[in-house]
């Protein structure tokens, strides 16, 4: 595949880094189609994520992720991975081959800001672990596996502005 049929872009980065609301925001301006990874587990197993790792574990979660983000090609414009997807160097690899990996990447307090105010996230990882360990511990992967990086903390218009130039360059 050639780059210049390259127009998909798959987002990766913490929970409450933004993911879905700048997916969302960007499929709607550029009329794209957007898909949720997470969207799509909690949809095959009719529960919350949450529910889903109460269950089955987290390893079970990071498995799912890997199954929908393999299942994904050109067809999906916008994709949101689930912040844990990193962990797969297989869904990584596929995901550059049809598209541009944008990190989003979201000062630590500002995710906690919004992970407090949030529902349960269903974050895929071990109990115990903080917040803080997760992101120091995700944050080199989310590095390493981006093509782009965006700072999370402009506002979604500066944000849609600087992915519609990713995808047209």
């Amino acid at each position: 595949m050639n780059m210049e049929a390259m127009h998909s872009i798959s987002f990766i980065g913490m929970a409450g880094c933004g993911k879905s609301t700048l997916g969302k925001a960007v499929s709607e301006k550029l009329n794209l189609n957007f898909i949720d990874t997470d969207l799509l587990i909690e949809n095959d197993f009719n529960c919350s994520l949450e529910d889903i790792k109460k269950k089955h574990g987290y390893m079970f979660v990071r498995s799912q992720e890997e199954k929908v983000i393999l299942s994904l090609d050109s067809s999906s414009d916008v994709i949101s991975t689930g912040g844990s997807s990193v962990y797969s160097e297989k869904s990584m690899m596929h995901l550059k081959t049809f598209s541009k990996v944008i990190y989003i990447k979201t000062p630590l307090n500002t995710i906690i800001e919004r992970i407090d105010l949030g529902q349960e996230r269903g974050l895929a990882v071990p109990d115990g672990l903080s917040i803080t360990e997760v992101y120091s511990e995700r944050e080199p992967l989310y590095d390493n596996h981006s093509q782009f990086i965006l700072n999370g903390s402009k506002s979604i218009d500066e944000l849609i502005e600087l992915v519609n130039q990713i995808i047209h360059d």
